[in-house]
């Protein structure tokens, strides 16, 4: 099996793994993946793209998994690409993947946040 597929949890609930980028791109939206730690913290770096839309990009803190996204406690960003009007079309997801990373680490991972109730997906 090909390197590019990685391992994606059945469970919603089992977190994901650290670093990896996870990608479901035969459904729409297209959604990506990555987990990451910043000083001890939780994120899940997310990017999804509809139909001819640009990417968007959020960076989620205090989850682990897939399910934990949805969870109250979680935390946001707005769409981080638009904040910054970088815009990544469907062949350029490796960019999208690579920008979403540069501007966390940027920004130290401090952006406007919303709470999950507030964002309208």
């Amino acid at each position: 099996m090909s390197d590019k597929f990685r391992y994606f949890p059945e469970d919603d609930t089992e977190p994901l793994t650290i670093g990896e980028w996870f990608d479901e791109l035969t459904w729409n939206p297209s959604q990506c993946y990555c987990r990451i730690q910043h000083y001890g913290v939780n994120y899940i770096l997310y990017l999804r793209r509809r139909w001819t839309n640009p990417w968007q990009a959020y960076i989620i803190k205090n989850a682990t998994s897939l399910a934990a996204m949805n969870r109250v406690d979680v935390v946001w960003s707005a769409n981080v690409f638009e904040q910054h009007q970088i815009h990544y079309n469907n062949v350029e997801l490796e960019l999208a993947k690579n920008k979403i990373i540069s501007l966390f680490y940027e920004f130290d991972g401090d952006f406007t946040q919303l709470r999950l109730l507030q964002q309208n997906i």
